[in-house]
């Protein structure tokens, strides 16, 4: 039986209309693929393990038995693991003072996948967060200016942690979850996918008293890590606008 006799019969488009849908799906096709993100920020990406350095001026590599808390879960860049490169250490300086170091850096950042906040992974693991505030380290400064970031104060059952960090989501230095999403959307109406990193240091203390004396001291360290850096390596932690 001929099926087709019994369907509708759709009226044939005029030569004029048939052209202009046709150029107005190739017009589509090129508009999708000039729109599909590529990555444009990361230029020369370092290795991060060789690249920060195991001593500089008066701090020294310190093996530690103490675990730090986790940037993320171990695998594949992923919801829980966003990272494609992750270096923690123990430093020690050369008057006593003892440094956790956790650098996290992520190529590709978007919406669902994504440098974590700190105090998120904090709070995952166990800490209570005492304490957040901004704070803008003078020491540390990309041509744009001084690099905002966080100090933290975590408290849980076996003391606590002065943390200062910064989390740069390409040209941002993210102090916000909602400015963090609202970048990666422009950035990626503009083509790009940026890059991430989250610069941890960490000093442990039993209450704000301590924590008021080890902040200075974990961001002098900062200071110190970020000029003893190759180039490539500084992009990275600073942004590729880096000074």
């Amino acid at each position: 039986m001929d099926v087709g006799r019994f369907l509708p019969r759709l009226p044939a488009l005029p030569l004029g209309s048939a052209l202009l849908v046709a150029l107005a799906l190739v017009f589509g096709a090129a508009a999708a693929r000039l729109l599909t993100p590529h990555l444009s920020e990361v230029r020369e990406v370092a290795d991060l393990e060789s690249a920060l350095p195991r001593q500089f001026g008066e701090w020294r590599e310190l093996p530690s038995p103490l675990i730090q808390v986790n940037v993320a879960v171990d695998g594949e860049p992923s919801l829980d693991q966003p990272y494609d490169q992750v270096v923690m250490r123990a430093y020690r300086h050369a008057d006593g003072a003892v440094v956790y170091l956790a650098v996290a850096w992520g190529r590709r950042q978007r919406q669902e996948v994504k440098v974590h906040r700190p105090d998120l992974c904090y709070t995952a693991q166990g800490y209570r967060v005492a304490s957040l505030d901004s704070k803008r380290f003078d020491g540390i400064e990309t041509t744009a200016g001084a690099v905002a970031g966080k100090r933290m104060l975590a408290l849980g059952r076996r003391g606590g942690e002065a943390v200062s960090y910064w989390m740069r989501i390409g040209d941002l230095f993210s102090e916000d979850a909602w400015d963090t999403r609202m970048h990666i959307l422009q950035q990626g109406l503009e083509g790009h996918i940026p890059d991430g990193v989250l610069v941890r240091a960490s000093v442990r203390v039993r209450d704000s008293r301590e924590a008021e004396q080890a902040w200075p001291v974990a961001e002098a360290f900062l200071s110190d890590l970020t000029r003893a850096v190759e180039p490539s390596a500084r992009r990275m932690l600073l942004g590729w606008e880096a000074s």
